[in-house]
């Protein structure tokens, strides 16, 4: 398993708050900015998109607990070519939380050279999304 890290952003928003707001997964797509994914649809525990190249990613909320600070996690299901997870961890900082977006994927060397734009465009944007939305006032 390889892990990657998105940037790590300051939120105007509580701990809770932020979850309640990425566990409706139908929410979590307006966090994305226009034009970091195309034809973002949700239902329910799923939620699906397509990111900059074209490539689908099919994800299911993970349901078991959850390890500290983790507020979601989500796994890749079927027909997403590539196995990995995605969550979002969270601890509180003196201006509000402090938030980033990481990932283990099951990656060989040829698969993570390229994936790992992908992966890391898509945390810029969610982290990004985040700031936009829930400011530090």
């Amino acid at each position: 398993m390889m892990a990657f890290e998105g940037p790590e952003v300051i939120l105007g928003i509580s701990i809770e708050d932020l979850k309640d707001e990425i566990n409706d997964l139908s929410r979590l797509g307006k966090l994305l900015p226009e034009g970091a994914v195309k034809d973002f649809t949700s239902n329910g525990d799923k939620c699906s998109f397509k990111v900059k190249g074209g490539v689908s990613i099919h994800l299911e909320k993970d349901l078991s607990e959850l390890a500290e600070n983790v507020l979601i996690k989500l796994n890749t299901v079927s027909p997403t070519p590539v196995k990995f997870s995605l969550e979002a961890v969270a601890v509180t900082h003196v201006d509000g939380i402090s938030c980033r977006v990481r990932s283990d994927a099951d990656l060989n060397p040829f698969t993570k050279m390229m994936v790992e734009p992908a992966l890391k465009s898509l945390f810029e944007e969610l982290a990004e999304g985040m700031k936009q939305k829930f400011p530090v006032l």
